[in-house]
């Protein structure tokens, strides 16, 4: 029997292949996602897969990196955290500080290179992306093990520190579009300040006494500075670049320029009588000079005060602990909380409340308050329980 074929019939469409989400490229899985670029041009990412199922689901999630963030977040997928680093510095987030006028106009004060420098060692490799909360845990717990050059252990305040750099660091990264999403927001009390040891050491003012009257001969340098920080909150810093210029006889203040501050603010600190005596005594004997330095130390005087603390007893004492000691006595001796912050230049009250220890002394004055309050309070209300009966 002869076919009879009728021309005049439609042809069956062909029937169009689904799309394909993957490819194998040398034996190894990568979801595949083809755009057309800024300029024009196809494109083609990929990205690797262990399972064919998750494939769509990858692609997917790149196409709404496109679309959200732009190309660059395709570009830079396979960015790691040495590369991160260098761009942070290229932007000049590690510059120093600059100044004009007595007024900082870029930079930073504060080197953070050794925190930088810590994170690429432990992150180098790793690419950004794959940086999740858990690897966040790992380098503080690994820090926190660790031992120091001076073969202490590693501080919690130490590692906070690092931890901020990196969340820092992150953020810029986000900002960038070289990631999607900063793995600090996914964390809850990585960086616990509360956790963090606070130092409540309080210079008695017998070991005060005997701490002066050690500083004589090669330790006389010593006793103006020790009385500057005691007296006045300063830090250590601020203390060795005080220049003659800052120091105000007349009105009995001292200025503190902002370039020489660590909050980056001004302010001025009063002088007490004996502080007067001992810079009055350092003019006579300088050049007289504006410009000169007060104390003609820029660094530390760590072996002066260390031999001191020693000959005389005197334990478990640092010279930042001169300012937890000041701030101390000037609450004691009444001053309001707001004065005193203005003095020794917190900016917060949680970091101020920090440095404010309560001696033996205070707890017996405010133990003392309460007594007078309560015996004028008391009578009154057994009175007026008694007219409710």
């Amino acid at each position: 029997m002869e076919e009879i074929v009728n021309d005049n019939l439609p042809t069956k469409k062909r029937e169009r292949a689904a799309p394909k989400y993957w490819v194998e490229i040398k034996g190894k899985l990568y979801a595949r996602l083809q755009y057309r670029a800024e300029n024009g041009k196809y494109q083609v990412k990929y990205r690797s897969i262990k399972d064919k199922r998750t494939a769509k689901r990858i692609v997917e999630e790149m196409r709404c990196e496109l679309e959200t963030l732009g190309e660059e977040t395709l570009q830079t997928d396979k960015m790691i955290f040495r590369e991160l680093a260098e761009q942070y510095r290229k932007a000049n987030h590690l510059a120093p500080a600059v100044f004009e006028n007595g007024v900082k106009v870029s930079g930073r004060k504060a080197s953070i290179d050794w925190a930088v420098n810590g994170l690429t060692e432990y992150f180098g490799t790793k690419r950004l992306r794959s940086i999740k909360p858990s690897d966040l845990e790992a380098f503080k717990q690994k820090r926190l093990s660790e031992t120091t050059r001076r073969k202490s252990k590693r501080s919690m305040a130490t590692v906070n520190r690092e931890l901020t750099v990196l969340r820092t660091m992150l953020n810029f990264a986000f900002q960038n579009d070289w990631i999607v999403q900063n793995p600090f927001k996914k964390t809850k009390g990585i960086i616990s300040t509360a956790a963090e040891v606070e130092r409540d050491r309080v210079l008695s003012f017998a070991e005060e006494a005997r701490l002066l009257a050690v500083c004589t001969r090669r330790r006389s340098h010593l006793k103006a500075i020790l009385i500057c920080a005691l007296d006045t909150a300063m830090r250590r810093g601020e203390i060795f670049k005080m220049r003659w210029r800052d120091v105000n006889f007349a009105s009995a203040e001292i200025f503190i320029p902002q370039m020489n501050s660590k909050t980056e603010d001004s302010r001025t600190v009063g002088i007490t009588p004996r502080l007067r005596e001992e810079l009055e005594k350092l003019w006579q004997e300088s050049a007289r000079e504006k410009d000169l330095l007060v104390f003609g130390i820029s660094h530390t005087v760590k072996t002066a005060f260390k031999s001191a603390c020693k000959e005389v007893g005197i334990k478990d004492f640092r010279f930042h602990d001169c300012r937890h000691t000041a701030t101390t006595r000037m609450i004691a001796s009444g001053s309001p909380h707001t004065e005193v912050m203005k003095i020794t230049g917190h900016t917060q009250l949680k970091t101020f409340l920090r440095y404010l220890n309560i001696t033996s002394e205070t707890a017996a004055k405010v133990a003392l308050r309460l007594n007078d309050y309560l015996s004028k309070r008391l009578p009154q209300d057994n009175k007026l329980r008694g007219a409710g009966k």
